[in-house]
């Protein structure tokens, strides 16, 4: 049998390893779709963080995730108009925030130390969640109170 040559081998261990080893970066869940490694929680028990107007009119408010699977703070409230969002990722596993339930918006993969701006426009009060597509099986699920 003869062997492979050394690029070959090398280019398939490295190939084998990122596969096996990409699971990790995702955290315990194993990425979107992920069956998860907790219940979710609700977080109804906390206050909510309100978010400043800032002189332009724009609400906002700045939001941790890490890699303990929770968004800091979690429930975030508002008035209807403009309201700005700053994602900071200060773990090592990475997150994906998007925005549902008629506000619209998302991060898109945000992996360690990164940091992401959205801004979504609520016209009318209601509750808008906005969870990590990776993590949200784990509880991972923010929360927009429009009042």
């Amino acid at each position: 049998m003869r062997a492979l040559p050394m690029t070959v081998a090398v280019v398939l261990t490295l190939a084998v390893s990122a596969a096996l080893g990409g699971c990790s970066l995702w955290g315990m869940e194993g990425g979107p779709g992920g069956a998860g490694a907790a219940d979710p929680t609700v977080s109804s028990g906390q206050s909510p963080a309100p978010a400043r107007p800032g002189a332009d009119g724009v609400q906002r408010i700045t939001i941790t995730m890490g890699d303990d699977l929770r968004l800091h703070p979690s429930l975030v409230l508002a008035h209807p108009g403009s309201i700005e969002f700053t994602f900071r990722n200060a773990g090592a596993i990475p997150h994906d925030i998007e925005f549902s339930g008629g506000a619209s918006g998302g991060t898109g993969n945000l992996n360690a130390g990164a940091t992401a701006i959205v801004r979504v426009s609520v016209t009318a009060p209601g509750d808008y969640p906005f969870p990590c597509v990776y993590h949200q099986s784990s509880g991972m699920i923010g929360t927009l109170l429009v009042r």
